[in-house]
């Protein structure tokens, strides 16, 4: 597989110094690279809001789950020398649940990677190949809903039934002015939207669904399909009932 790792640039320099030979990625939820990335895959760094900068290899990896702030710091101690982390970025994580450990060989520069759409804020990305957009990504952690009538007709999406898979913050009250924090929602073949969940009908907030369900032809028992890329953003495609 493929990987793009977005890091800030006082990380890509250790990193292309030689300095910097481990990864670390802490998440609240297990997103990619967790449980995805597999020695050998190759990885691209790409600057934070900047180019690519540097290419690697997977060596080794290390997928923890279930984690402590204790074995967080227990991580820090026996790691941070490999992974050179700033002491915000572990408070920032102290109350992460899954860890992805990536130690990095055939550290090289480089200033091309694979053609992918504008990130939006996303950290890391797994593909298939290069030309992986094409197609929704896919992965374990994918979970769907199913269209009904009535979504097709008023221009909604309910997500009752899926509601524990997103962050509890970002379900809000009935009205705009009780909005919570947005998920950011990367439609396959679409725009990207920002909406949170109206929690008393458990639904997406924003209605910008009718001309997507009109572009793929979405029939009454279709699947929407969300693929988690980090805590609160996702690709979402649709699949046939």
């Amino acid at each position: 597989m493929l990987h793009v790792a977005v890091l800030l640039k006082p990380y890509i320099e250790l990193l292309l110094s030689g300095r910097k030979t481990v990864e670390c990625r802490l998440t609240r939820q297990p997103r990619a690279p967790y449980d995805v990335i597999e020695p050998g895959d190759r990885i691209y760094f790409k600057q934070s809001c900047g180019p690519y900068r540097a290419a690697a290899r997977a060596e080794h990896v290390i997928c923890e789950k279930d984690l402590t702030p204790k074995r967080i710091a227990q991580i820090r101690r026996d790691y941070d020398e490999l992974i050179c982390g700033e002491n915000r970025y572990w408070q920032a994580k102290r109350d992460s649940r899954y860890c992805t450990l990536v130690w990095l060989k055939d550290v090289k520069p480089t200033s091309t990677g694979p053609a992918i759409r504008p990130l939006q804020g996303v950290a890391w990305l797994t593909l298939d190949d290069a030309p992986a957009w094409k197609t929704p990504q896919r992965s374990r952690d994918s979970f769907h809903t199913k269209l009904t009538p009535g979504n097709l007709k008023n221009n909604t999406i309910y997500v009752g039934k899926v509601l524990e898979y997103f962050p509890h913050g970002s379900v809000g009250g009935a009205t705009k002015q009780e909005a919570a924090e947005p998920l950011t929602l990367i439609l396959h073949n679409g725009p990207t939207v920002l909406t949170d969940i109206v929690g008393p009908r458990n639904m997406l907030r924003a209605r910008k669904w009718a001309p997507w369900f009109k572009r793929h032809g979405a029939r009454p028992g279709d699947r929407v399909v969300f693929t988690p890329v980090d805590d609160t953003t996702y690709f979402v495609a649709l699949a046939r009932g």
